[in-house]
């Protein structure tokens, strides 16, 4: 035996592809009980829940219903097909449709209108009350992909400093910033890139590209191919390699823990 035996397990990697969120892997669709307009049922299946952060897939058919009580979680959500109307308190209207990144912020309330079924996949962050100045209304954010991954948007971080192949070269966005929870893009070129003792919980989901995602050094580890469509969470504390094939653009959120 040696002593890596008394050290707590390495956190791994969390990861699905698409398939896994297929409508009919989801759980029984259930009606919405408070539903107003039509007959809308929902359903969904979760890929993981670490303390402050999980994430899966929803779906639900048409159909619309008030969302009174304030949210006590912030929600981002990337839309895979459908189309579908939130509401603000104040009576703004936010539509969004596939390839659309939806925040839901903490303390948000309103309405939810499903217009055509719609499929998505989402991270949920608990977290703090964050502090609002003059009782401003809380607002839905919708960014659409153009916006979200154009290079425009991006800032250059030049190559990856921990790279183990290549020069990776990353660029990023942040679209949402309020208290602990951000979210936004990144950009890497084909390359390796090493990651060590992460500081929060990582979440993204995969828009374009091929990447491998490796455990460090562990028995246990795993080592997976994500391609666009999967879904990952990189727990707080996790070590491992990033190997990019094909340049990769994903929509990451991160929370503070």
């Amino acid at each position: 035996h040696n002593s890596d035996n008394n050290l707590p397990p390495r956190p791994t990697f969390h990861h699905a592809q698409l398939d896994y969120f297929a409508i009919d892997l989801l759980s029984p669709p259930c009606p919405r009980k408070n539903a107003d307009v039509g007959t809308p049922c929902d359903s969904y299946r979760e890929l993981c829940d670490l303390d402050s952060t999980s994430a899966g897939s929803w779906y639900c058919s048409s159909g619309g219903w008030p969302s009174p009580n304030p949210r006590s979680t912030t929600e981002v959500f990337y839309v895979l097909d459908g189309h579908g109307r939130l509401i603000d308190e104040d009576g703004m209207e936010h539509y969004f449709g596939p390839g659309d990144t939806v925040i839901l912020p903490k303390g948000w309330s309103g309405r939810w209108d499903v217009l055509e079924n719609v499929r998505k996949v989402w991270f949920v962050h608990e977290h703090d009350d964050v502090k609002k100045e003059n009782d401003e209304t809380i607002r839905v954010i919708v960014v659409p992909y153009n916006e979200l991954t154009t290079m425009e948007m991006q800032f250059s971080y030049g190559t990856y400093k921990l790279s183990t192949r290549g020069k990776p070269d990353i660029f990023s966005s942040i679209v949402y910033s309020v208290g602990p929870t951000k979210a936004g893009c990144w950009i890497c070129t084909p390359g390796g890139l090493k990651i060590e003792n992460l500081n929060i919980h990582h979440g993204f989901h995969v828009l374009e590209g091929v990447m491998y995602i490796t455990d460090e050094g562990s028995e246990m580890g795993q080592s997976r191919m994500c391609v666009a469509g999967d879904l990952v969470v990189l727990p707080k504390g996790w070590s491992g390699y990033l190997d990019v094939v094909e340049t990769v653009r994903k929509l990451w959120t991160t929370l503070d823990a």
